[in-house]
């Protein structure tokens, strides 16, 4: 059958992409309180990305990568020009992606190299080192890291996969037409990738950015960063649920061209890092509160969720923060000296959950 009138007879029935419904929380997904339930919590403001590397934990703040110290405190390791929008490592240093579109390797033996913003390449958002390459996913080709909610909602999708040699500065684009890109992690032959606005994780070929399998769809929320787990398996950061009302906003035209243009962004009907905090928000009635106290069940903006997945991509258990708790708007989460760290910029804090509370698979 031909794919656009495939689309439109969607559109026409309410299904596809035209649906409006969302994935139940079961199965690997059913909801929990771990996240807020950590063992520790180690306050930092508006953290956009954590890594394990050599040099310890580190997390970007603002324009800022800080490394944990014994005893829960942050040291500055590197002061960017831009504010930091994704981390990773390469050749025993850092690369560092910026909210103005640039690369820059910090450290190691490429310390100093630098790629600048090209037009379809100036929204890095996330980083993979393989080898002496880095792998970049560039979310979008017209908005800014920080304008992913604007990219939803003009339901974009101009992302892409760029390939980068850090020794000789060359580049080239493996994939494009993705949906938001916002996570990739590096095996042998293929690229691990989240496709945020399909919902969806995808295995790509390393060199030539073919897609070869879609093994995880239909995620209940927006899939963000990747990273190994220690072992063979990854975990994937769900940064903010997707609800129905959302998903009947963004096929309604007319409705969101008035409201990007007259309404505050932080008012929108869109997911958000951290939902709740003002009475103007959206969704802020008996819907989601009774007797002044929000319901954990309740439909919600924002929340916080880890997945734990095998080698294939496939969930085996969840780490979350429900509507009422508070370790929402998660951006990334590593394993290091045998916990999981996970970092919440939705409420400014990284939270440590040990191995032995339960979690003996997150151990590397």
């Amino acid at each position: 059958m031909n794919l656009g009138f495939t689309r439109i007879l969607d559109a026409v029935l309410g299904r596809g992409e035209s649906a409006i419904t969302v994935p139940a929380l079961d199965g690997a997904f059913r909801p929990n309180r771990k996240l807020d339930e950590a063992a520790q919590r180690i306050a930092i403001d508006h953290p956009s990305a954590i890594i394990a590397s050599s040099g310890g934990l580190l997390v970007a703040s603002a324009d800022e990568i800080r490394r944990l110290d014994t005893g829960g405190s942050w040291s500055l390791v590197h002061k960017a020009e831009a504010a930091v929008s994704c981390l990773g490592e390469i050749g025993g240093g850092i690369a560092v992606g910026l909210e103005n579109g640039a690369v820059t390797i910090v450290g190691g033996r490429f310390d100093g190299a630098r790629f600048d913003p090209e037009p379809e390449a100036r929204c890095p958002v996330a980083i993979a080192g393989a080898e002496d390459n880095l792998y970049v996913c560039h979310g979008s080709a017209s908005n800014s890291p920080s304008g992913w909610q604007r990219d939803l909602m003009e339901r974009n999708a101009s992302g892409s996969l760029w390939h980068l040699e850090s020794a000789s500065g060359n580049r080239r684009r493996i994939a494009d037409r993705l949906a938001f890109p916002a996570g990739i992690a590096a095996d042998r032959e293929t690229l691990i990738v989240s496709e945020s606005w399909r919902h969806r994780v995808i295995r790509l070929d390393r060199s030539t950015g073919t897609l070869r399998d879609v093994p995880l769809g239909d995620l209940p929320g927006y899939p963000g960063r990747i990273a190994h787990d220690g072992r063979q398996g990854y975990l994937l950061s769900v940064f903010a649920p997707r609800s129905q009302l959302v998903e009947f906003i963004l096929r309604e035209p007319a409705y969101k061209r008035h409201m990007l243009a007259e309404v505050e962004p932080r008012y929108w009907v869109a997911p958000t890092y951290r939902a709740g905090q003002s009475f103007y928000e959206p969704m802020q009635g008996g819907g989601v509160k009774h007797l002044g106290i929000l319901k954990p069940w309740a439909p919600t903006l924002s929340f916080g969720m880890v997945v734990r997945m095998d080698e294939n991509c496939l969930p085996l258990e969840s780490f979350q923060s429900r509507a009422d708790g508070a370790t929402h708007g998660i951006v990334g989460a590593v394993p290091h000296d045998d916990s999981l760290y996970v970092a919440s910029r939705g409420n400014g804090v990284v939270v440590r959950l040990e191995a032995s509370s339960g979690n003996r698979s997150v151990r590397p």
